[in-house]
């Protein structure tokens, strides 16, 4: 994001020009690009080179740093502004946000108050459960948070390195020594964690400080070394456009930051180096254009600005992509809504703030923010009374809800006068399996559930999060039958040694080892995958799910394998706030998800030891998949289905087994306890998992 202006002895306005080109840069992408167009990049390079610059000329000044003044600065260029944005975009989400967006987003105004909605993204993107979420109002605060995580430490760092080359002297050499270890430090940790997280790497502040580290050392270096004329204009040039092909030239796939992130970076190095190049064809000559200078003194608003203001577009126009009209008038909203803000509200409330001591330019920052902590904590508290009233409904009306246990409840519209349950809003997080392997390891994670002491089987609970989101039903049978069952899982790692984060070609070793040194009485997992588009046939059973059965085989364990759930669209939720009673609005073609016969069906010769189950008739009718059964909530993102709807399966699943696999099973079946299961709904839907024995 643009970088807040601060004091400098030297007035360049090609800083400003190069700055408007980043910011534009980054709307145009966010809108039409689909790529990173390097201009946050650009930013953190131009905003070290100034801080540093500042500060290190009040270090030889005063040969200290007052930490709580610069913050105070700080505090009184960023938070008019923030504070401003962040109110607006509250009350535009009140009016137009839908409400299964809206606590994820309360979250993260929250984090974006105090600067931390980078390590909020930061969570979001290793949580496999999160990433469907839709981009929040408030995501580009997550730049600003990482800019003043950079404030914070950085002073400390300077007055550090100023205090230790005291004796030296020439101290500008300590400074470019200290801050190119910080460049080599921080560009090593980036590339190396880039490559194993982009997701989370993106976000992460140690694998930016390179970035600010790469201004702060031009800062330092630059007064002292001679650059001729023709170099100058040379680099110029160069870095200007590094700066504009950055999104056209690099590729969707190009991972950042890491070691890509040097093409813009590199390109806004090289506008600082060029400087005034002393020639009439020099790069600053365009960069200080009067127009791109004056867009420039509001490229910190304007990036504020446009990012709300192209979702909210997005949330009532319906759309998710926009066109070249569309995507102008965002731009031209964002640019007014920028000029009109700092103009008649960020200048005058900065002005008055700079006339104040220190302490007081702190005490009015933070009482610019209380109306948004204000705002989200009351909303936030009138959401979790709603929530309280509608559970209080549901459980009084629970009883009606067939859920999965009746084939027929896939209705195309809720039944009146029940309300959904779970309520969209509500489900996003809820996670069946608190032991759950995480994405990023590979050691084998179990838990017991059911029956432990004296169980008559023992299940093993194998795979994915697609087998995982099974457990509520097995866990509901295991007490029935008398079962143990031992979840072993991990997210986004099926039973598909190199899918996935590569932790995950290890945990299918170790996970193999592991079902073999439990020797359970039946391996539950999925049986097939769903192909990427493209080819004719939709599912596919994978050979390494064969190998995987064919190794067990060899040790007398045997498979039940239950064919993968459908997958909803990613608007499903906001659809069915929107369409209660038209659901059939909100369902995907079963066309689309599923093979017209179960592909195990095909295999020749069929495995010996694996009983298939096949349970697409409880989430799709002979057209349709709908997000909701007998006004239960069927999915909890796009293909993770509810902890709620899973139990009012456990009838048919036991069944099905039942059928397959009488072995498992004591004289009271499935088909004897099905009533029981419905009439027993009320009291065990809204019930936790049962912690470990």
């Amino acid at each position: 994001m643009p970088s807040p202006s601060v004091e400098h002895p030297t007035y360049r306005p090609e800083i400003q020009g190069i700055r408007t080109i980043g910011a534009l840069l980054v709307a145009a992408f966010h809108i039409w690009g689909g790529r990173v167009s390097g201009g946050v990049d650009v930013f953190f390079v131009i905003s070290g080179f100034l801080m540093t610059g500042s500060l290190y000329k009040e270090m030889q000044r005063t040969r200290s740093i007052d930490v709580i003044a610069f913050w105070g600065r700080i505090a009184r260029r960023v938070t008019p502004m923030a504070s401003l944005v962040l109110t607006l975009t509250l009350v535009a989400a009140w009016l137009w946000m839908p409400q299964v967006r809206q606590a994820a987003f309360l979250s993260e105004v929250l984090y974006s108050v105090f600067h931390l909605e980078n390590v909020k993204l930061m969570m979001n993107s290793v949580d496999y459960l999160a990433r469907d979420e839709a981009p929040s109002p408030v995501q580009q605060f997550w730049a600003l948070s990482v800019q003043v995580q950079f404030y914070a430490i950085w002073p400390f760092l300077l007055l550090g390195i100023g205090f230790a080359a005291r004796r030296l002297r020439s101290t500008w050499v300590a400074y470019a020594t200290v801050l190119a270890a910080v460049i080599l430090a921080s560009l090593t940790y980036s590339v190396i964690e880039t490559n194993r997280n982009s997701a989370a790497t993106y976000f992460d502040p140690l694998a930016r400080m390179w970035e600010f580290a790469l201004g702060g050392i031009l800062a330092v270096v630059l007064p002292h070394v001679s650059i001729a004329s023709k170099v100058r204009l040379i680099a110029g040039w160069l870095g200007l456009l590094a700066v504009i092909s950055c999104g056209f030239v690099l590729p969707a796939s190009a991972s950042f930051p890491g070691y890509v992130a040097l093409w813009p970076t590199l390109g806004a190095a090289l506008v600082l180096i060029a400087g005034n190049s002393g020639t009439r064809h020099g790069v600053e000559r365009l960069l200080a254009f009067r127009p791109l200078a004056a867009f420039g003194e509001i490229s910190f608003s304007f990036y504020l600005w446009h990012w709300p203001v192209l979702i909210y577009f997005m949330i009532v126009s319906g759309r998710t992509q926009l066109g070249l009209l569309s995507g102008l008038l965002v731009i031209a909203v964002a640019l007014c809504g920028a000029y009109s803000t700092n103009r008649w509200l960020e200048r005058p409330i900065q002005s008055a703030m700079g006339h104040q001591k220190v302490w007081r330019v702190h005490a009015m920052a933070a009482g610019l923010l209380m109306p948004v902590l204000a705002l989200s904590s009351a909303w936030e508290l009138a959401n979790g009374r709603a929530e309280s009233r509608q559970r209080e409904a549901a459980e009084r009306m629970i009883q009606n809800y067939l859920g999965g246990t009746n084939p027929m409840s896939l209705a195309t519209a809720a039944m009146p006068g029940i309300p959904i349950h779970p309520r969209p809003a509500a489900v996003r997080y809820k996670h069946p399996n608190r032991c759950q392997q995480n994405e990023t390891r590979p050691d084998v994670l179990t838990c017991d559930y059911g029956v432990v002491d004296g169980a008559r089987k023992t299940i093993a609970l194998v795979g994915g999060s697609h087998a995982e989101h099974w457990l509520p039903a097995l866990e509901r049978l295991a007490y029935e039958q008398q079962w143990k069952i031992v979840a072993v899982t991990k997210s986004a790692c099926p039973l598909i040694p190199g899918r996935g984060h590569p932790s995950c070609v290890q945990w299918n070793k170790n996970v193999h080892d592991a079902v073999v040194k439990i020797r359970p009485d039946a391996v539950f997992t999925t049986s097939t995958r769903r192909r990427a588009p493209g080819p004719a046939s939709i599912e596919y059973v994978p050979d390494a799910y064969l190998n995987y059965w064919s190794s067990w085989a060899a040790k007398g364990i045997t498979v039940i394998a239950v064919r993968d759930t459908a997958r909803t669209s990613a608007d499903a939720f906001e659809c069915i706030e929107r369409s209660l009673h038209d659901l059939a609005k909100c369902a995907r073609p079963r066309r689309q998800l599923f093979d017209d016969v179960d592909p195990t069906s095909k295999l020749n010769p069929q495995p010996a030891n694996v009983s298939f189950i096949d349970l697409t008739g409880r989430f799709c009718d002979q057209d349709l998949c709908p997000p909701v059964g007998g006004n239960v909530l069927i999915y909890r993102d796009t293909h993770h289905i509810t902890i709620e709807y899973a139990r009012t399966l456990a009838g048919p699943l036991g069944e099905r087994m039942h059928r397959v696999r009488p072995d498992l099973f004591s004289m009271k079946t499935a088909t004897d306890s099905r009533h029981e299961n419905r009439t027993d709904l009320a009291k065990q839907a809204q019930a936790p998992m049962l912690a470990d024995h």
